[in-house]
């Protein structure tokens, strides 16, 4: 895992309007404003970035060599998607609820759920806030 560190903002244009994924609208309307892609993050001190592995979010439309983007400081809610460790391993799932009891949920169904016992070792790490990923088939994970 590695820190979010801000060496310096940098701000690229936005549109200030979205841009439909259905029937195009007219552009004629829109104003470009400026994002620092660090204002999509909240805690900073406590933010961190990982690769997914894997396909058992697929569902969720994470990818394997999608971009995490976690933040420890959020306090994690049924429905969440979060990084949990389970026997000094990591995982990224769903929190949720099977039959009232709390399980991490993944979204493919060629992966069981995992159920949380109350005195075991599964501790929520943190909460998935972001995914970036590159919707290019071509796309390979980039090595840093």
């Amino acid at each position: 895992m590695t820190p979010a560190e801000v060496s310096e903002r940098v701000a690229c244009p936005i549109f200030t309007t979205g841009i439909r994924a259905g029937f195009p609208s007219p552009a004629a309307d829109f104003e470009e404003g400026r994002l620092d892609l660090n204002d999509l993050i909240q805690h900073r001190e406590a933010t961190f970035f990982a690769w997914c592995e894997g396909d058992s979010m697929i569902g969720l439309g994470l990818r394997d060599g999608d971009l995490l983007v976690i933040d420890k400081a959020a306090m994690p809610e049924m429905g969440d998607i979060v990084v949990a460790e389970i026997n000094a391993e990591f995982t990224v799932k769903r929190l949720g609820r099977i039959d009232g009891k709390p399980h991490l949920l993944p979204a493919n169904p060629a992966y069981p759920p995992i159920p949380i016992p109350p005195d075991e070792g599964i501790q929520v790490w943190g909460v998935v806030i972001r995914v970036i990923h590159d919707p290019r088939p071509r796309a390979k994970r980039k090595k840093i």
